[in-house]
């Protein structure tokens, strides 16, 4: 946190400071992370992990859909 201050306090007032770290929300920063496929909980690279579920049958034939999750390398949380 220390180090954040004092990369704010370069270009912000303290009270500017202040009013940017009450502004912080969590959900906004697990996004910021998950969109730069960083994992929230562990700091992890998020990978794409690639798999088909199974579909009713079309047409009498077996039918399935490519999903895609993203999944934390290193303690496997999905998101």
């Amino acid at each position: 946190m220390d180090e954040i201050i004092e990369m704010l306090e370069e270009r912000h007032t303290p009270l500017e400071i202040v009013e940017i770290l009450y502004g912080l929300d969590k959900f906004d920063i697990d996004n910021y992370a998950v969109e730069h496929d960083i994992c929230p909980l562990c700091l992890g690279e998020l990978v794409i992990h690639r798999y088909k579920e199974r579909r009713p049958d079309f047409w009498g034939f077996p039918a399935y859909e490519e999903m895609c999750e993203l999944v934390c390398s290193r303690c496997g949380e999905v998101f």
